[in-house]
């Protein structure tokens, strides 16, 4: 069999090394770290565990795994759990979280949400306007906000990727048209879920997990929304990596790839920091998108256009931050079933309460530290670069102590209600605090970043390479590659070590099964207003709704009830065959006896 060698042993690296390693290839895996699983790693703060006890779990974020994630738990349900576990599979260690919650400073209480099916396009409308009445928002602001979540939603996939990829989602949503209340949570929920600043991140991509995160809540059962059941290391990498072994896979931790030598169009071996040189049949370079373009050399650029767009590309206008800081308490604050947001915090918080989710593990205080820790609070910072409320710094212009200071004073200003007796978070609680490791001050202010997030500008898409490159023997795998999923997270980089497996299986011209991809789904009754939409987009005509004019969420809703009682969902396709498109929303508007 053709031996690979992979770069890189975050998400990505390690599965392109598990598809390849079950079809009996020869893999070896070198990452620059001493632990695998890249962001994913726990972070464990070294010489806080006493007596037997597991040092205190720090991360470089809250793990979140909602129902979309298919890549990862496919590659869960295949991974056995550690000896001695209590369930077969390491999936079996996710935990639902049964409800979310939204804490605005400006109100006296959190905000609790729950789940409800949605059958038809108004539906969505609908459940919006109930979730905007609960947050006491305007109604033009939720109207307007529906109206263009629906014209998303029935957009065809030819004018997302003609049009909206060319479009922030904040020019799409007409954000300069709400309330400026209304702006605050229309800038908060991208930036606090995928470290996105709806002004800078494009419509398509936004606009589809957008979707994604919302129709999570119009499924049945509480499965929708999962975190792990205990610190990422321990109940699934280190599992992980040891099934890898089991497959044959050769790991070598702690060795940093400095180069790739190119000879007649192909790869012809990697160099390591540590002095190694290794030659391979087919290489897989896993490493994030700064790494990726440092090892492009010209000659590499020169074979590939792809790889030449990547390494001429502004990697700082690619990337933002999004890193994580945990709060280590005295005593167990659950707060909610989930995952809570913060959308006045100038920082772009969100948390998690984790204890409650790693019963399954035993009393927290005494799995973990010297035995006085009982809860642990972790916390995501999204916006890196707007001033604090209580230190009036950026994030980045702050030190540890500073960062520990003002995302504390948040979490208390948003949780906290005005009867001093009825404080959720206060000082006293507070044990210690642990910030990213990937931060690095050595240099000073601003730190050093290694973990930066792809937030995918308009245009981006364009910059972005497939994971098969035009080298015959290179392919590339990371949450940057194109994918199904389109966003930066370890769904992204599953799939992406997917693709590159499957080149070269191809390549290869192997016959065993290729690896499972799955496309992002979205309810099947959408599927004749994104077939009537593709028909006016080929023919360079706007949106059914910029067509007709509509301005209203409350108007979309009408026109959709009479078109569905009208020709049915499934008869559009009949009325696109009836009329010519120029014709066809003109004559339906006329049995419906608007025109």
């Amino acid at each position: 069999m053709p031996n690979v060698l992979v770069v890189g042993g975050g998400i990505a690296g390690l599965t392109a090394a598990h598809e390849l390693a079950e079809r009996g290839f020869e893999v070896h895996v070198y990452d620059t770290r001493t632990t695998w699983g890249g962001k994913a790693r726990s972070q464990p703060v070294a010489g806080t565990g006493t007596g037997g006890r597991r040092d205190l779990p720090g991360e470089h974020g809250f793990r979140f795994y909602p129902r979309f994630y298919r890549h990862v738990i496919d590659m869960m349900q295949r991974t056995p759990a550690a000896p001695g576990a209590a369930t077969p599979t390491v999936d079996q260690h996710l935990q639902a979280t049964t409800e979310s919650a939204i804490a605005p400073i400006d109100a006296d209480t959190w905000y609790r949400f729950s789940r409800r099916r949605l059958d038809k396009p108004y539906d969505l409308l609908e459940a919006l306007e109930l979730f905007f009445q609960r947050l006491d928002f305007d109604e033009a602001d939720a109207s307007l906000y529906g109206l263009k979540t629906l014209q998303f939603l029935s957009s065809s996939e030819d004018r997302r990727l003609g049009q909206y990829e060319k479009l922030s989602w904040w020019d799409f949503m007409q954000g300069d048209a709400y309330s400026p209340k209304f702006q605050r949570q229309l800038r908060a929920v991208p930036r606090t879920m995928v470290a996105m600043d709806p002004r800078r991140g494009s419509t398509r991509t936004l606009g589809v997990i957008t979707l994604q995160l919302l129709l999570d809540y119009a499924q049945s059962g509480v499965n929708n929304d999962r975190t792990m059941g205990g610190p990422t290391s321990q109940m699934w990498l280190e599992p992980w990596v040891a099934h890898l072994r089991g497959l044959g896979a050769q790991l070598h931790p702690g060795v940093r790839c400095t180069g790739l030598d190119v000879a007649d169009g192909r790869i012809t071996g990697a160099r390591f920091a540590n002095g190694e040189s290794r030659s391979a049949d087919h290489y897989v370079l896993a490493v994030p998108l700064e790494a990726a373009q440092a090892l492009i050399t010209p000659e590499l650029a020169a074979l590939d256009p792809a790889l030449a767009r990547l390494r001429a590309a502004d990697v700082e206008g690619l990337v933002a931050w999004m890193t994580g800081i945990q709060f280590f308490l005295y005593e167990d604050v659950p707060l909610v079933r989930g995952h809570t947001f913060y959308p006045d915090s100038p920082w772009a918080l969100t948390s998690i309460s984790q204890p409650q989710f790693w019963r399954e593990l035993g009393l927290f205080r005494r799995q973990f530290g010297d035995g006085q820790v009982g809860g642990l609070l972790s916390v995501d910072v999204s916006d890196w670069d707007t001033p604090g409320t209580f230190v009036p710094k950026r994030a980045k212009d702050c030190t540890p102590e500073e960062i520990k200071t003002e995302v504390w004073a948040q979490l208390k200003a948003a949780l906290n209600g005005l009867d001093p007796d009825e404080q959720v978070l206060t000082d006293e609680l507070l044990h210690s605090f642990h910030l990213d490791d990937d931060l690095d001050y050595g240099g000073g202010l601003p730190p050093l970043n290694a973990s930066g997030l792809l937030i995918h500008p308009p245009g981006s898409w364009e910059v972005r390479p497939e994971a098969a490159s035009a080298i015959p023997n290179l392919c590339l795998a990371g949450d940057y590659v194109r994918t199904y999923t389109n966003l930066a997270t370890m769904e992204g980089a599953c799939e992406a070590g997917r693709r590159a497996a499957n080149a070269i299986l191809d390549r290869t011209r192997s016959q065993t099964a290729r690896a499972t991809l799955w496309p992002l789904e979205e309810p099947a009754w959408a599927d004749p207003w994104k077939r009537l939409d593709a028909a006016l987009y080929q023919r360079g005509r706007p949106h059914l709704f910029e067509l007709l004019g509509i301005r209203t969420a409350a108007q979309a809703a009408d026109v959709l009830r009479r078109l569905s009682a009208l020709t049915g969902l499934s008869k559009v396709d009949d009325w696109l065959d009836r009329f010519r498109v120029s014709g066809v929303v003109d004559a339906l508007l006329a049995r419906m006896g608007i025109r």
